[in-house]
């Protein structure tokens, strides 16, 4: 069948491959960030200048918190696919949410692009410092040994602490209750305060209170030590897990973004990254840089939610 020029012409002004063309970018690029402020958004400010510099068009960090994540994600799907929104989201968005949210309402996988896993952060076990455990093993046997006695701060429910946590308790028979709170910061104040004796969350949120004394550090979830803390042991050296677990966030684009563009962008993510001065930043809030294809990121995506479906459903963790 024969197109009419006025019908190609349409086909044209409709592609977003062929409207973008080599031009792409030509106006200014929004980052959605679905959370609010004053967490992991900071990764994304950090990188955004540098990707406006290397794009040569603004980056706008948009935060559209609420759900975990998930109304951020809503917006990013139902965005035209044209590389000028995208977004940057954490691991309980994509790939802990559809295991644990029974009306999940769209797939990350299906419905967004994956770009780049960008940064990655150690979790940490932490105590009070009042108690007299000094390690990790010394905590699970007493744990063991007392069961129902001891309670695990929950810096929120259905999120990469969370499971982890459920999945130690399993793997070592444990039967300590989790007292919800509502954010990491309160989460982290039970355990100082004495409310609770132990929680576990990101070392970026911890690490201020364990170099000033107000919490124990007893194990890192990350394969090797962490630069912020050398003389605390990892989960896997321990022999206490049999991988690792990091807090991680990536960036995501709508369905259907044209192929040069998701490269493009993760070329110059992975530039961003590899930069000193930006290495440096992130490092200093206790996380790494981390570099990766668009085909690696979505392979990490799908291993990590396979993993986090096992939890689950091994847990029974279900968030309404």
């Amino acid at each position: 069948m024969r197109l009419t020029r006025r019908a190609a012409l349409g086909l044209l002004a409709t592609s977003p491959a062929l409207a973008q063309g080599s031009d792409w970018p030509n106006r200014r690029l929004r980052l959605v960030v679905p959370s609010a402020a004053g967490g992991y958004e900071v990764y994304a400010r950090i990188l955004a200048p540098r990707l406006a510099e290397l794009l040569g068009q603004p980056v706008v960090v948009d935060n559209k918190p609420g759900a975990n994540g998930i109304i951020g994600m809503q917006e990013v799907q139902r965005s035209q696919p044209d590389g000028y929104t995208f977004m940057f989201a954490h691991v309980g968005a994509i790939s802990i949410g559809s295991s644990i949210y029974p009306n999940m309402p769209l797939d990350p996988v299906d419905d967004l692009s994956s770009i780049s896993v960008a940064v990655t952060s150690p979790l940490v076990w932490v105590l009070n410092p009042a108690l007299p455990l000094r390690t990790m093993p010394e905590f699970i046997a007493r744990a063991q040994a007392e069961p129902g006695n001891w309670r695990y701060g929950l810096p929120a429910s259905g999120s990469i602490p969370h499971l982890v946590v459920e999945d130690t308790k399993i793997r070592h028979k444990l039967d300590m209750p989790a007292v919800p709170y509502r954010s990491t910061p309160q989460s982290l104040m039970a355990v100082i305060s004495g409310e609770v004796p132990v929680t576990l969350d990101s070392l970026g949120a911890s690490s201020g209170h364990i170099a000033g004394g107000k919490l124990r550090a007893l194990a890192v979830t990350s394969r090797e030590r962490s630069e912020r803390l050398p003389e605390v042991p990892t989960m896997l050296e321990l022999g206490l897990d049999p991988r690792e677990w990091v807090a991680w966030y990536a960036f995501m684009a709508p369905k259907g973004t044209p192929d040069e563009i998701i490269q493009r962008l993760n070329t110059v993510i992975n530039q961003a990254l590899r930069e000193e001065a930006i290495a440096t930043r992130i490092r200093d809030l206790g996380a790494s840089p981390r570099i990766t294809t668009p085909a690696e990121t979505l392979s990490f995506i799908k291993a990590e939610r396979a993993d986090f479906g096992s939890i689950a459903r091994a847990g029974n963790i279900r968030v309404e």
